[in-house]
């Protein structure tokens, strides 16, 4: 039974049409900070060992209700980390392609000449850009995570960002460093925003710990992508 942000324990079952009451309750670690009863009301033997998957189960009752050391484990693999890829992607990349046409037409309006030439070609730039960011925030972040800089998702997201955009811009043949500053402050603020998606799904991640880091990467991230959008248009203009 839920009540608030607590859980009571009432263990019972049907069997053969008739109401069972169990003793024994088995409960997976995460669950435990949600879960109270009353000691003196309830004579529940709480069991809680698992750390893992609901696979573990049938081997930690065949063993006499006691968890074998990997059972205690919990773990944050590359398969365990691929497998959350596939639903912050098809999100980013949804929201990317809302943008590409923005700046396309903001492109074609300011920049100089032919607006369908001028569109086309801030289009293109802007879809490589968003890309890479997508790539290194919402793919390459998860992937690499052991391997990244630091200990922030954001600051993860970052410098993977970093390496791509510059790979990014060495092959973009920008008219002037302007234009190239712009894109690498928005294409690094998005992937430390997308990567930071990861830390509700990671397994050594707090709620007290996500909050702080949010309050002074969300600033920055809002405003190194503003200061990049900003910079883009004046390059536009004085192109």
């Amino acid at each position: 039974m839920v009540a608030g942000n607590h859980v009571h324990l009432d263990a019972f079952s049907r069997q053969g049409g008739k109401l069972l009451r169990h003793e024994q309750v088995v409960l997976f670690f995460a669950v435990l900070c949600q879960v109270s009863r009353d000691k003196k009301e309830a004579d529940l033997e709480v069991f809680h060992p698992l750390q893992r998957r609901a696979e573990d189960l049938p081997a930690f009752l065949d063993n006499g209700l006691k968890a074998r050391p990997e059972m205690r484990r919990k773990t944050f693999t590359l398969s365990e980390r691929a497998v959350l890829i596939p639903i912050e992607l098809v999100e980013a990349l949804r929201t990317a392609a809302l943008k590409v046409p923005v700046f396309s037409i903001i492109g074609g309006l300011l920049g100089q000449g032919p607006f369908l030439e001028r569109s086309v070609q801030e289009g293109l730039i802007a879809t490589g850009a968003l890309l890479t960011a997508v790539i290194s925030g919402s793919v390459l972040t998860p992937l690499l995570l052991p391997f990244l800089l630091g200990r922030a998702f954001s600051l993860k997201g970052f410098s993977i960002g970093c390496a791509l955009s510059l790979l990014l811009l060495a092959v973009v043949d920008f008219p002037s460093r302007l234009p190239a500053i712009a894109w690498f402050l928005i294409m690094t603020s998005v992937s430390a925003f997308l990567a930071m998606n990861f830390t509700g799904a990671s397994t050594y991640t707090s709620l007290s710990g996500v909050r702080k880091e949010m309050r002074w990467a969300l600033p920055l991230q809002i405003a190194g992508g503003s200061l990049g959008f900003v910079l883009w248009l004046m390059a536009l203009w004085i192109r």
